[in-house]
């Protein structure tokens, strides 16, 4: 009898083994198959990085590089008279008048500006 019990304690902890070797096997897979797809997808990403959209192509030559280091500097701040926000003269809104040229940072600032509607910021 005492060997019986003995034998049935074996063939039960060999199936707890079975069942854990079983799960770590299932966990070392799903961890490979992970790390596959990850390296898959940085792959891809290598291979497609000459493919570049025509949007960013030229949103690329718009940017200066830092071979052309006289371009970083270039950019001259305007600020709009209504709300006071400082904008890139290239991205901003002109409007001609009499005293020169009045910038702005959307229509709906040079729409109020020209109907007067609200005190605006000094230019200062």
């Amino acid at each position: 009898m005492r060997c019986k019990r003995a034998s049935i304690a074996t063939v039960s902890l060999q199936g707890q083994m079975g069942f854990i070797s079983r799960m770590m096997r299932f966990l070392l897979w799903v961890l490979v198959l992970w790390w596959g797809v990850v390296l898959l997808r940085r792959a891809a990403a290598w291979m497609l990085r000459a493919v570049v959209s025509p949007r960013e192509e030229q949103h690329a030559s718009q940017v200066s590089s830092p071979a052309e280091p006289d371009k970083i500097g270039s950019r001259k701040l305007v600020r709009d008279p209504v709300c006071g926000v400082h904008i890139a003269e290239d991205r901003a809104i002109a409007l001609p008048e009499r005293s020169g040229v009045v910038h702005f940072c959307s229509t709906a600032c040079r729409d109020q500006y020209v109907g007067g509607a609200k005190k605006f910021a000094s230019h200062g």
